[in-house]
């Protein structure tokens, strides 16, 4: 059987037409989603803006950064209570073992250096041998003990 070069032209446009239908169909489809999408993007806005406004104003109010609990359901305010100040003992004593242990880690500290200073060096370095060289001279010293006569010797020259 031969084919009829008619019916060869005949057959590729149908196909043609086919392919191109489809396209038309594809982006007419998608134009009607895309303009039903952004037709309904204001009214989805308001109700988002809507429900959160609720969902703000419903919400009970704070006074501290403690938790916040609302009835619901089967329970007592008692056990609400007891609850929460079952979790205020709880930071309370958190903090408590927190000071703690950073005390304990300064004390440490501490005595692990001041194990590295020699004194003796020290003594030497800066002259002092105690304490009580360091206080007779000490120029903000409450002298009220002391005599307040104090002579100023005058210096003259001689030649």
């Amino acid at each position: 059987m031969a084919i009829n070069q008619d019916d060869k032209s005949s057959e590729s446009t149908a196909s043609y037409l086919g392919k191109s239908s489809a396209v038309l169909d594809f982006l007419g489809c998608s134009y009607r989603a895309t303009v039903r999408l952004i037709k309904g993007l204001p009214s989805r806005f308001v109700a988002y803006v809507k429900r959160k406004i609720k969902e703000y104003r419903n919400r009970p109010k704070r006074t501290d950064i403690s938790r916040v609990y609302v009835v619901v359901g089967y329970t007592t305010k008692k056990r609400v209570d007891e609850k929460f100040n079952a979790e205020r003992r709880m930071m309370i004593i958190r903090r408590g073992l927190l000071i703690l242990i950073f005390l304990l880690i300064l004390f440490i500290a501490v005595d692990r250096f001041m194990g590295l200073v020699n004194y003796g060096e020290l003594t030497q370095i800066f002259g002092i041998d105690s304490w009580e060289e360091v206080m007779e001279n000490d120029p903000f010293s409450d002298r009220t003990s002391e005599s307040t006569d104090y002579t100023i010797p005058v210096i003259t020259e001689t030649k």
